[in-house]
């Protein structure tokens, strides 16, 4: 009996062991990986200049950009938030343009996605609910009730902890419901909505059974890959599994660098389960990592989630240093007391003392550390307060505009509807000749546009001039706050191009816009690249 027992004592002990040893040897894996981390990224950017050049090729059709942008926002969907923004909207002008309606509904869908993805859960909602089911085929209604259950989903994950968690999941799960009964049972979207709709009724081991062997089909450099891993991890921490979470975290986490992908949680889920289980030091640094990686991508969802984590931090940081300073302070006691009976038990507490101070400046630099990171969180929700405020200004201002001109005009059509009653017709002819209403409603125009515009880009004028030869720079006129140069510049960092909608908006013919831009380009310090650096103002103010 006691033979039987030392082996599966032994028996349990190597299987210890080995699990250790996979453990460290995938930690490495994954902090070699984070070293080319850099290097993958660059990569990716190169990659994408290349598709990005394509538009610039001569003689192409609508469509034919409608499908370039469609694959440049593909890659900027999980990698950087404000260009997918841009080629969403690029995406529905080309769909107008082409005139199709599938390609218009696509383009919605996409920009509903990413609105989600950013956070921004009431435009998403707004976008999803101007389109109409009865418009789509199967394949774009697989992609709708997707668009659906990504944004109900991340407003379930995002208000955990609150009365209004339940609501969204269920409404998740009706969509997820919705995906299974129409979309290929081979797809991805299916089987990985299949094992969802399993953990949500508790059933997470046949949603592994069902899910995990689905993994190996996939390269570990596809972002599938990642989300694959990571929904198996939530689905072992489900049922208490904390080895197997952390493995398939990990797999996340790699598969993620090797796809430079930065609209990632897989990271700071490994964080989050490595500080309650005391691995301080490893845990800050992949937090700081998953940190970096959210704010590169440009939204405040994932940064919002870490903020969480913070006061765990500190509580682990705190436990950490009181047990050390504890240990640290019995120790010197007793060799204090060694110390009356040998010399040389000086010589070991004065180590002691050196290695006690030793800790105090790391765990005083790790503390200055988490503190900046929690300036860094205060400033980023200070920023979003501070956009929610802008928001809110430029809709009453717009309000203001329109009543201010409804009112005008209502004004203008009294006067000459009494002259028209008082059949004074020269009077009415005169007025109606006139352009002073359309002068003074464009002056109108013009003063809101500038106002508003010089809120959101505040040095738009001298980041201009910075692009221009010292004696091309513009200078705005007493009381002027844009000139019509400035203001076409406007328009363009505002995304639009097009010579005919610029001259429709400030009132000018083409011909003048089109000679304003040559002009300024003749201006410009780089005139290949002048209107690509001018839509590049502000962007990473």
């Amino acid at each position: 009996m006691n033979i039987a027992m030392h082996r599966i004592l032994l028996i349990i002990l190597c299987f210890m062991l080995g699990t250790s040893a996979y453990a460290d040897g995938e930690y490495d894996k994954l902090d070699a990986l984070i070293e080319q981390s850099d290097k993958i990224t660059t990569e990716r950017i190169n990659y994408i200049k290349t598709i990005r050049q394509q538009l610039l090729t001569p003689g192409l059709t609508g469509r034919q950009c409608y499908e370039i942008c469609s694959r440049l926002y593909t890659e900027y969907a999980s990698f950087k938030f404000d260009s997918a923004l841009v080629y969403s909207d690029r995406l529905l002008r080309y769909a107008e343009r082409t005139n199709d309606r599938d390609c218009r509904n696509e383009a919605l869908i996409k920009k509903a996605h990413i609105h989600s993805l950013a956070g921004l859960f009431t435009e998403a909602k707004e976008i999803l609910e101007h389109i109409k089911e009865e418009e789509l085929d199967r394949d774009l209604l697989v992609s709708y009730y997707e668009a659906w259950n990504l944004q109900l989903t991340l407003m379930s994950e995002f208000s955990s902890h609150t009365v209004i968690h339940e609501r969204y999941s269920a409404e998740a799960l009706e969509y997820k419901k919705k995906i299974l009964k129409i979309a290929s049972p081979d797809s991805y979207l299916y089987k990985s909505t299949q094992a969802a709709v399993m953990s949500s009724a508790n059933k997470n081991r046949e949603a592994l059974n069902f899910f995990e062997p689905y993994l190996s089909e996939w390269e570990t450099n596809e972002h599938e890959y990642a989300m694959i891993a990571s929904n198996i991890a939530s689905y072992y921490e489900q049922i208490g599994d904390r080895e197997n979470c952390k493995k398939y975290l990990i797999m996340s986490a790699m598969a993620d660098i090797e796809s430079a992908t930065k609209e990632t949680q897989a990271l700071r889920k490994l964080a989050s389960l490595l500080f309650e289980e005391g691995d301080v030091e490893r845990a800050y640094r992949y937090l700081n990592i998953s940190i970096d990686e959210a704010n590169f991508y440009g939204t405040r969802l994932r940064n919002s989630q870490a903020s969480e984590l913070i006061p765990e931090i500190q509580k682990v940081y705190a436990a950490n240093k009181e047990a050390q300073s504890r240990h640290i302070r019995i120790q010197m006691a007793v060799l204090t007391v060694i110390a009356l009976l040998l010399i040389v038990g000086v010589v070991i507490i004065g180590k002691l003392l050196r290695r006690y101070r030793d800790m105090n400046k790391q765990v005083y630099k790790m503390s200055q550390k988490l503190n900046d990171a929690v300036e860094d969180l205060q400033q980023a929700n200070g920023q979003m307060r501070e956009g929610n405020k802008l928001k809110d200004e430029y809709i009453s201002r717009f309000l203001e505009l329109s009543s201010t001109i409804i009112d005008r005009a209502d004004v203008q059509h009294k006067f000459q509807n009494r002259l028209a009653r008082e059949k004074k017709m020269d009077e009415l002819y005169s007025e109606l000749k006139s352009n002073a209403f359309i002068a003074e409603c464009t002056k109108i125009f013009y003063e809101n546009f500038d106002g508003a515009f010089l809120n959101i880009y505040p040095n738009f004028v001298s980041d201009v001039n910075e692009l221009l030869v010292s004696d091309g720079k513009i200078i705005p006129k007493q009381g002027e706050r844009l000139t019509t140069e400035l203001r076409i510049l406007a328009l363009i960092r505002l995304g639009i191009q097009d010579n005919s909608k610029i001259s429709s908006i400030l009132r000018s013919s083409i011909t003048t816009i089109y000679t304003y831009r040559s002009k300024l380009k003749a201006r410009a310090k780089d005139r290949e690249n002048f209107e690509e650096l001018v839509k590049m103002i502000g962007v990473y103010e």
